[in-house]
């Protein structure tokens, strides 16, 4: 059979390959493995075909799945890959470079039926989700695109609130709000394992959020990103899931990248350990622009400094399976100083001082094992933490310091996780694991309730808990028409001694070869921050800790999603959803809820589990793939967010905007004799509504003489809508050895007012909204080489 397969795929080349010649000077080498999607087997043979180039020029796979194109000209080809009783993949748009060779890994689909059969072609999948459980509120999204995209700032974050149902807070501010539900229900996954918060600067203004990625998308591979009713594989997450991961190294040329921009010092490097082996290395470090140029810039001038580094190691092994070992570490600095004329001071933020130190980091060996042609093992032990250090104080007039907060905090996980991937035909594969996660804190939290007086300890905690997740989920191709998958998710935190079991099912059947429609639910879980659990609550004159007992947030989430076709390039997709939140923390007989947490580090109050919340909406999708140079995304999504809070009233959360309308465009032209010059220009016009806040008390402010917000009138106002405009170009130059990129992004473009609510002017005796401009250029410049 294999030899007819052979014969087949090398007569099919020989056709297309008739009279191929190029003239082209700048090329570059496409290569790398093809495999079943399922099983991750390679498969030999296979026939792959640039379908850009006139004549097509193409080749076959090896006995071990592998390829290989030289002298591929530079520019964006589509690469067609097709194997008897498969599926064929088209791969459209791929840009290549002079500075890195591109290296693939391309799965493929076995086919279920072999006649009267439903062909999605492959340029309608271009934002397929690489996790083949996945039904619907899933995409990936490529590291191209993350450069791309206009406000992107080559941030996973900041592109995902592109997406429908996505927004971000602020532009100062990366937290991803998922269909209006807070950003700490997001779970991020790099390699397979929950990492904490990636980001620089991370749960400074909002749990989930931070200033900046520490993921640099020099590392970074194709990627998926969920918004509702995720596989069973994921747990320990409410709003979104970030699956994320790390490309491998090349591993028969040395390669090397350079970048300076705003944001930082790039440098990147990767390459073979020897000639003769397949073992690769690949490593980014970053260091903050701000840090390069502080020492010219004044004292008192708060700058913020921050550093990351990561890498991979790849190394395979002829019969012990292929081992790698990654990282990511980020460290964040800066410190606040007040200005030493205080005749200059109006507000008492005037008077703050103080500094933050952060540091986060994850660690892991990976490795996989095949069993046989229809299953792999694969594994992962990882070490996790982070830490964050925050003091701040506020100067009376004669320069006194008087002690505002304090916050250390430290956390460590290790993880131990195991899946195994078992292909039982075409139309059964079964994927179950296990993930132990052993967690560690040690965390004290003070602050004062107001200037001048003494700190109040919230929380002093340091011990240890451990989280334990089972899963088992399945794939049936039932036909080519209909896909089930059913799943189940079981987690245990042995702090409170609860156990959740998270029935995950989802259904696809296609109605043309254009059209689809499904359906999906599930049930999801998360810890809340561990202020809330540790807090000291004073209860009859005694400190008590009754937090500690609390149940884990749940929520039921329904999505039904229809998706067409309109052309092979263009795509619509709708969905509407329904989540139902229960188990919430809440405060008795009070408006608290755990819903609308932002950054609460101080907390004392008792909870109890008895708050609900309703999250329903539709977010549509209206895509035109890159092709000819040009695309296009609209996304719009409509939604409300309520919330119970203990005294049994339904009000809107903090996160009910109400709407998020996305409009992005782009446009790329090949310049030059030799065709070697890409220029690119994008926008995207961002609208979105305000968030919930307090309505302010004015006469209680101006009698106090500090602001006051009417707290019996929960979220009862909304910050005004927004309105941004980002914008990015790009110069792309090929040479025969390296590549020069020259970019400027800017965000907020016309800038727009930010609205961060009130402060009290004691000079002039007034209140004053303040309203902030934040207009973000960044000039960057790369070389690959």
């Amino acid at each position: 059979m294999m030899n007819i397969k052979k014969l087949v795929a090398g007569i099919v080349l020989a056709l297309t390959m008739a009279g191929t010649t190029f003239s082209q000077d700048i090329t570059q080498v496409v290569r790398g493995k093809i495999v079943d999607e399922e099983s991750q087997m390679p498969l030999p043979f296979t026939t792959i075909v640039i379908l850009t180039l006139d004549p097509v020029m193409g080749t076959i796979s090896d006995d071990n799945g592998f390829f290989r194109l030289d002298k591929v000209p530079v520019g964006r080809h589509n690469i067609q890959v097709s194997f008897m009783g498969y599926e064929s993949k088209v791969i459209p748009e791929l840009l290549i470079s002079s500075g890195k060779e591109i290296v693939l890994e391309i799965g493929l689909i076995e086919k279920v039926e072999m006649m009267d059969e439903v062909v999605v072609k492959a340029y309608t999948q271009k934002d397929k989700p690489l996790n083949s459980m996945s039904t619907v509120s899933a995409r990936s999204f490529s590291v191209e695109e993350a450069q791309r995209y206009a406000g992107g700032f080559d941030d996973p974050a900041r592109l995902a609130s592109s997406f429908a149902g996505v927004a971000t807070g602020y532009l100062d501010d990366n937290a991803i709000i998922v269909r209006g539900n807070a950003p700490k229900g997001l779970l991020w996954r790099l390699e397979g394992i929950e990492i904490p918060n990636p980001n620089h600067f991370a749960n400074m203004t909002t749990f989930g959020g931070g200033g900046v990625s520490a993921l640099s998308s020099l590392m970074l591979a194709n990627s998926d990103f969920f918004t509702g009713a995720f596989p069973a594989e994921y747990g320990n997450a409410m709003s979104g899931v970030f699956d994320i991961k790390l490309r491998t190294g090349n591993n028969e040329k040395h390669e090397h990248a350079v970048q300076i921009g705003a944001l930082g010092l790039d440098l990147s490097s990767e390459g073979p350990f020897s000639k003769n082996g397949r073992a690769s290395y690949l490593f980014n470090y970053r260091y903050s622009t701000f840090g390069l140029i502080k020492p010219v810039l004044p004292e008192e001038a708060n700058i913020p400094v921050y550093q990351d580094l990561s890498f991979k190691i790849n190394l395979p092994t002829a019969k012990s399976g292929i081992f790698s070992l990654w990282a990511l570490a980020a460290d964040d600095k800066i410190k606040f100083e007040a200005d030493a004329d205080t005749s200059e001071w109006s507000f008492t933020h005037d008077q703050e001082v103080g500094y933050a130190t952060q540091r986060m980091g994850a660690i892991g060996l990976n490795h996989r094992y095949i069993l046989g042609s229809k299953t792999y093992l694969n594994s992962t032990l990882a070490l996790s933490g982070d830490y964050t250090e925050f003091v701040t104080d506020y100067l009376d007039f004669d320069l006194t310091p008087n002690a505002s907060q304090y916050i250390n905090n430290l956390n460590t996980k290790y993880t131990l996780t195991s899946t195994l991937n078992h292909k039982f035909s075409a139309k059964h594969t079964n994927r179950t694991g296990f993930i132990v996660n052993n967690l560690h804190y040690n965390n004290l939290l003070k602050y004062a309730p107001s200037i001048g007086d003494d700190l109040v300890t919230t929380a002093d905690e340091d011990g240890s808990s451990n989280l334990i997740h089972l899963y088992s989920q399945s794939k049936f191709n039932l036909s080519s028409r209909f896909v089930l998958n059913l799943g189940m998710h079981g987690l245990y935190f042995d702090m409170n001694k609860e156990v959740v079991l998270e029935p995950r099912v989802g259904a696809t059947y296609h109605l043309t070869n254009r059209q689809s429609i499904s359906l999906a639910y599930g049930k999801h879980s998360r810890l809340e921050p561990q202020s809330l659990y540790f807090a000291r609550v004073m209860e009859d004159s005694e400190v008590t800790y009754p937090n500690k007992t609390l149940s884990l947030s749940k929520a039921h989430h329904f999505v039904l999603a229809y998706d067409i076709n309109l052309s092979p390039n263009v795509r619509l997709k709708v969905e509407p959803y329904f989540q139902y939140l229960y188990d919430i923390p809440v405060s008795p007989d009070s408006s608290y809820s755990a819903i609308n947490m932002e950054a609460d580090w101080f907390f004392t109050k008792k909870l109890v589990n008895s708050g609900t919340g309703t999250n329903y909406g539709i977010d549509l999708t209206l895509e035109r793939f890159l092709k000819d140079g040009f695309y296009y995304l609209f996304t719009a999504s409509l939604f409300e967010s309520k919330y119970v809070g203990g005294d049994g009233i339904e009000r809107s959360t903090r996160y009910n905007s109400n709407y998020v309308v996305n409009v992005l465009v782009g446009k790329e032209w090949t310049m030059g004799i030799s065709k070697n010059k890409f220029l690119g220009v994008n926008a995207r016009l961002n609208l979105l509504g305000g968030q919930r806040v307090y309505p302010l008390d004015r006469a209680s402010s101006l009698t106090h003489g500090e602001v006051v917000y009417d707290y019996s009138r929960p979220f009862e106002d909304q910050k005004p809508n927004i309105v941004h405009l980002n914008a990015s170009i790009t110069y792309r130059i090929n040479k025969k050895k390296h590549a020069s990129i020259w970019s400027l992004q800017v965000l907020n473009l016309l800038g727009a007012e930010e609205h961060y609510g009130y402060s009290y002017n004691y000079r002039m005796d007034q209140l004053e909204e303040e309203k902030v401009v934040v207009v973000v250029p960044s000039l960057s410049y790369k070389i690959e080489f």
